[in-house]
């Protein structure tokens, strides 16, 4: 249980208290704890918490999904809980990999067995083995007996193909046998979102983007926003 550094995002009070005492009842270290989420972004960090639990409706601008996307880069695991019983609500949070999704009000045994799934995923070579590449500014694609060297700021954006995805860098396209979904999580700690279907793009390479029509632009090449992606996709620009 060690392994387990939890931070708690809760603007009710009361709720709050409800979760910190089925925390301590299982055994768990609960680091700290904040109502909002500016607060909540520097003390994660403060605390190396790797475990959050989330409220997606926490109070003031930054929500819990708006958080969780500011929380990218540091390494943590998110469960998202939350009152909504709303579709597109659910469906927003799947675009951050959460572990879980918790609708309140849950009990101790739900609670006790969605921590010991994250404790189970944070103690794993697998997660410890995705952190490292993570630290790492290329990967390296095989085509017949060649390993191509990619570099990730030289990606423009990447398009599915069924098991396939297709990799557009500045000067070339590399075809590669792995699904979208995977590779999404070697690149969301790079900076890179979803934001379609088939489609995912580095954020700095987007050029502008046309709302109204769901087509974002990076050079030449138009590329379509799904529906359910392009609020993620909006909180994640530094607007002004």
């Amino acid at each position: 249980m060690n392994n387990l550094r939890i931070f708690l995002v809760e603007d009710n009070l009361s709720f709050a208290l409800e979760v910190e005492m089925l925390i301590n009842e299982l055994g768990y270290p609960l680091v700290g704890q904040a109502d909002n989420g500016a607060e909540a972004e520097i003390e994660i960090k403060k605390q190396n918490a790797n475990l959050i639990l989330l409220d997606i409706g926490i109070k003031g601008t930054t929500n819990g999904l708006v958080l969780a996307e500011k929380l990218r880069k540091q390494k943590c695991a998110i469960i998202f809980i939350t009152q909504s019983r709303d579709r597109n609500t659910y469906q927003e949070a799947q675009n951050f990999q959460p572990l879980a999704y918790l609708v309140k009000p849950f009990d101790l045994l739900t609670l006790q067995s969605t921590l010991e799934q994250a404790y189970r995923f944070l103690s794993s070579k697998k997660y410890a083995g995705a952190n490292e590449e993570g630290d790492n500014d290329s990967f390296y694609v095989r085509q017949n007996n060649v390993l191509n060297k990619i570099n990730y700021e030289n990606i423009c954006w990447i398009k599915s193909d069924g098991n396939y995805c297709n990799i557009h860098t500045l000067n070339k396209k590399f075809v590669t046998k792995i699904s979208l979904v995977s590779l999404m999580k070697r690149l969301e700690k790079m900076e890179f979102i979803r934001v379609h279907k088939q489609y995912i793009v580095p954020v700095r390479r987007i050029e502008n983007i046309n709302l109204f029509d769901s087509i974002l632009n990076i050079g030449d090449q138009m590329i379509p926003i799904g529906r359910s992606y392009k609020s993620a996709l909006v909180k994640q620009l530094d607007l002004i």
